[in-house]
């Protein structure tokens, strides 16, 4: 059983200092990941297409799409039906080539071009909102676009966010996580991509739905889950169903 470790060993942490642990001691087990800027335009339709499929699927599909149209203006400007059909592979197509192209064509109503580098000048608040109003635009996306394109203090949680920080003890299984996630995380950029793709590969590998390996897992010292689902543990806890307010 792996205990706290380091500066954490002698405090008894809040939910703030836990998931600060909990990105150092992913970054001691998995190592600092690299993180490199993508463009701003490529990750809303990267995201878009990430939807409801797997990583594959969704970079197949992106580059499917690329394929088919030169560029994304020329996605902007194809007919729906053309869209899809060159999306296929990654599954609501329908869907999400209405959402890219609206997407895209609102950002040129503003713009007058396909350019989000406005952005830049708008507080992360302000910024998270305008990209909220574009069609098939969550937090998750916004927040992805924000994060991993503009270096902006904005946290976005997929799945494995959700089931990891859940079983953390650190927000509700149901629910909008993000309020809460960004309430508790330092406004830190880097710390936040990295515990982003950190959790996300704990996720895939480790804390699964069903049957987690936790064994292997460097943060069961401190799982609320654990404690309620493995008879070693002397303490059960009930986990928070309820909701989140955004």
């Amino acid at each position: 059983m792996l205990g706290a470790i380091g500066p954490y060993a002698r405090i008894e942490m809040n939910d703030n200092t836990k998931i600060t642990w909990i990105a150092d001691r992913l970054i001691e087990t998995y190592g600092a990941p690299t993180v490199r800027p993508h463009d701003p335009i490529e990750n809303l339709v990267l995201t878009i297409l990430s939807q409801n499929t797997s990583d594959t699927n969704r970079d197949r599909a992106f580059e499917s799409l690329m394929k088919r149209f030169r560029t994304l203006e020329d996605v902007r400007a194809a007919p729906l039906g053309d869209i899809a059909s060159a999306i296929q592979i990654g599954g609501l197509q329908q869907q999400k080539a209405r959402s890219i192209r609206e997407a895209l064509n609102r950002i040129v109503q503003t713009c007058g071009r396909l350019d989000l580098e406005f952005l830049n000048d708008l507080a992360p608040h302000e910024a998270l909102r305008w990209l909220l109003e574009l069609p098939g635009v969550g937090p998750k996306t916004a927040g992805i676009v924000l994060l991993f394109s503009f270096d902006r203090p904005v946290f976005p949680a997929d799945t494995h966010i959700r089931r990891v920080m859940s079983r953390m003890g650190l927000i509700p299984e149901r629910g909008n996580p993000h309020p809460r996630l960004n309430q508790l995380l330092p406004a830190d950029p880097l710390l936040m991509q990295r515990l982003h793709l950190l959790t996300i590969r704990l996720g895939r590998e480790t804390c699964h739905p069903r049957k987690p390996d936790c064994e292997r897992c460097p943060l069961q010292s401190e799982c609320v889950w654990i404690r309620s689902h493995d008879p070693k543990h002397d303490h059960a806890v009930t986990l928070d169903k309820g909701g989140i307010n955004p």
